[in-house]
């Protein structure tokens, strides 16, 4: 039964007129369907990086940056109200900040470092 259905179908599809078209829109289907295929693969791939870059963005050490360079200005602020030559309060640190702070932490009794460490900004009464 099923032989005497798709023997005339087979016939029909067989013949050129008909087979080469078909053949032609399956392809192009199949071409299609990779191109959707690779757009929605970019497409998550784009929401990815965006996710990535955001995140990236948070962490972009800039902040850290800022408030290393507004720490610095405080304790450089703070060195010169005590009387130590600390050098330009826009500047990044240099020898007459970290001399300052070296004679600062001597006279203080602190580990003397030149850096302006947790225990010197705490003596310089920047942080509790």
């Amino acid at each position: 039964m099923i032989e005497r259905m798709i023997g005339p179908l087979r016939r029909h599809i067989t013949r050129p007129a008909v087979f080469f078209p078909l053949v032609a829109g399956l392809a192009v289907l199949s071409v299609y369907g990779v191109i959707e295929v690779g757009l929605a693969m970019t497409g998550r791939w784009e929401r990815d990086l965006m996710h990535r870059m955001e995140y990236d963005r948070e962490l972009q050490p800039k902040v850290l940056v800022t408030r290393y360079e507004e720490r610095l200005r405080a304790v450089r602020t703070a060195l010169k109200e005590r009387g130590y030559q600390a050098g330009p309060t826009d500047a990044a640190m240099n020898p007459h900040t970290a001399e300052a702070l070296r004679s600062f932490q001597r006279r203080q009794g602190l580990q003397i470092t030149g850096r302006p460490d947790a225990a010197t900004v705490m003596a310089l009464g920047l942080e509790r």
